[in-house]
């Protein structure tokens, strides 16, 4: 796994987008078998808080993986990274549908909202994917631009801290129960303060 970029030229060739949406895809599938079979024997707090931590290090590392492999310095590589995003949303719905639904890995109550299947949501999850990896890569080549280096561990440090912040008023107001779908949307808003923060400080 890539943490550092050291050089600032940009990747996109077919073996970097491609492979990289089959290693964030097979990364999806094992956090989510991770995040089933952990939470089977918890409840209460204990499981708030197991599902909460991989909410936030699985959303970290879609978030900024795509612009690990890609280095992202410009518009163009940026969006390479979100297609990336993309591919390895594309790759997860493969293996969900060939190994962890038959399987019964867990159970899927979006399928009965939707009278048996999933067409409706698994578009929204593709489109979630790519925006995150499109922050994320926002951001990486904010880093880039500045410093001339990227690294996941520092630079999802703040994405994280931010969205316990935002966790913390969410829950503390009652504008959202304490839950962990509270903390990803939690972690999708501190990404999004993420990005205003880092732009604001590469303008001064």
């Amino acid at each position: 796994m890539t943490s550092v970029v050291e050089s600032t030229h940009a990747r996109a060739d077919v073996r970097t987008i491609v492979g990289g949406g089959v290693k964030l895809g097979a990364l999806t599938a094992i956090g989510v078998v991770v995040f089933a079979l952990a939470s089977r024997p918890l409840t209460g707090s204990a499981e708030l808080v197991v599902q909460s931590a991989l909410v936030l290090v699985g959303g970290a590392l879609f978030a900024y993986l795509p612009a690990a492999w890609v280095r992202p310095n410009d518009v163009d590589s940026i969006g390479w990274a979100a297609l990336l995003g993309l591919l390895g949303a594309l790759v997860f719905t493969v293996i969900d549908t060939v190994a962890l639904r038959p399987l019964g890995i867990y159970h899927w109550t979006w399928d009965a909202i939707g009278g048996g299947s999933g067409f409706w949501y698994v578009p929204v999850w593709w489109m979630a994917a790519t925006v995150l990896a499109w922050l994320g890569s926002w951001i990486a080549a904010i880093a880039i631009g500045t410093r001339g280096t990227f690294n996941i561990v520092v630079t999802a440090g703040p994405t994280i801290a931010l969205g316990l912040i935002v966790f913390a008023v969410l829950v503390f107001t009652n504008v959202a129960p304490l839950h962990t779908a509270t903390m990803a949307l939690a972690f999708v808003s501190g990404l999004v303060l993420h990005v205003a923060l880092a732009a604001a400080l590469r303008r001064r």
